[in-house]
């Protein structure tokens, strides 16, 4: 296809680490690798100053100050109103506030259209939480409703913007594409038996949403004897810590914020991924664990369960259903090879292969191409 100017807009952006800006990362890399003139807008919050070109890339970073997890970027209406340019594609990944709803006022004042992603529909969490029924009336339904086209990442948020927004132009479900090196990433096959201890996974921020908690208490109530590696940070670090000395965990190790080179080293020694969430949309490290075929035990809820149905171990999002989790690991052990097979497969059909077409396609139906 044609190169396009596309830029991309993003609060965060690595080396800030976390499942959008990770997907975020990884699409703008894919269509400057298929020759595209890609532009990063994103916050300095990540650790990096100023513009810098980054495999193909050119990522500006902007100062802010974080308020409510969104930071707050004085010239990023500058920036943008600056960096596009006739017949340009803006595509804005929504998981906090400030960028949506400058990306909609620049628009106005400029006269550009653009791709409104919502990676998921964020419920309160924090003081400032109190305050998110309101945004999203006043100010994110009009950001969606004049968006070209919406991007989601499964079933119930596409219906929550039919619904609750009021959308009604072009509105697609495109998943998340999963990088080549998770698939050539080489793991021992499954042993004839169990191990002896079984080494647990969790990748992802320490938050309300990912329910760890719950996780810790079903180590404290399972009689199987298991180790918990816990890469990550977020708000509910300190709690996290309290309830593991609370509980005696010695068998839980807290790694806080490692590359994605690191977590790697663990996806080809860990025995599962344990997903304890309570709500997803569509977690970049589910996938990176199916194309890695790793065992799985993730809880009920939508965007986890949707995708591991068949090819994981299923289970409430309590303490209780989580323990059970773990015991039946154990229990249906003779079955996991042909799960982690299946959901090898349905990884291998989000491969970026196959989901960068599925973006060039909507920016030429969005352009009129």
């Amino acid at each position: 296809m044609k190169a396009k100017h596309i830029i991309q807009v993003s609060s965060y952006y690595p080396p800030h680490l976390g499942g959008q800006e990770n997907a975020v990362h990884d699409l703008a890399q894919q269509l400057a690798t298929n020759g595209h003139d890609v532009q990063v807008l994103t916050s300095t919050q990540g650790g990096l100053r100023s513009s810098t070109i980054e495999q193909g890339v050119h990522v500006h970073r902007l100062p802010g100050i974080v308020f409510g997890h969104a930071p707050i970027m004085p010239w990023f209406p500058v920036a943008l109103f600056r960096t596009v340019r006739p017949g340009s594609i803006v595509h804005i990944h929504i998981g906090q506030a400030f960028t949506p709803e400058m990306v909609w006022l620049v628009s106005k004042l400029r006269g550009f259209t653009y791709v409104a992603q919502l990676h998921i529909d964020f419920e309160p969490s924090g003081p400032a939480g109190i305050l998110l029924p309101l945004y999203k009336r006043l100010l994110l339904k009009r950001v969606l409703q004049s968006a070209s086209a919406i991007v989601v990442l499964n079933e119930k948020t596409l219906r929550t913007v039919r619904t609750v927004y009021g959308y009604k132009g072009t509105l697609c479900i495109l998943n998340n594409g999963i990088d080549e090196a998770y698939f050539a990433l080489k793991r021992p096959p499954l042993a004839l038996r169990p191990p002896t201890t079984l080494h647990l996974l969790f990748v992802g921020r320490l938050s309300k949403q990912k329910n760890i908690p719950a996780l810790l208490k079903a180590l404290k109530l399972t009689k199987q004897n298991v180790h918990l590696d816990i890469i990550g940070e977020g708000s509910e670090g300190e709690l996290v810590q309290k309830i593991i000395e609370e509980y005696n965990l010695t068998n839980v190790t807290l790694h806080g914020r490692l590359s994605r080179s690191d977590v790697m080293k663990f996806y080809k020694t860990c025995d599962v991924l344990v997903l304890p969430s309570l709500y997803e949309a569509q977690p970049l490290v589910l996938l990176e664990a199916m194309a890695t075929r790793i065992p799985i035990i993730g809880t009920d809820v939508i965007g986890v369960a949707d995708h591991i149905t068949n090819v994981g171990i299923v289970v409430e999002p309590t303490a209780k259903g989580l323990m059970n989790g773990i015991e039946r690991y154990f229990t249906e052990y003779a079955l996991l090879p042909k799960m982690i097979e299946r959901g090898y497969r349905r990884a291998k059909n989000m491969g970026w292969s196959h989901t960068l077409k599925k973006y060039e396609a909507l920016y030429d139906e969005v352009l009129g191409n």
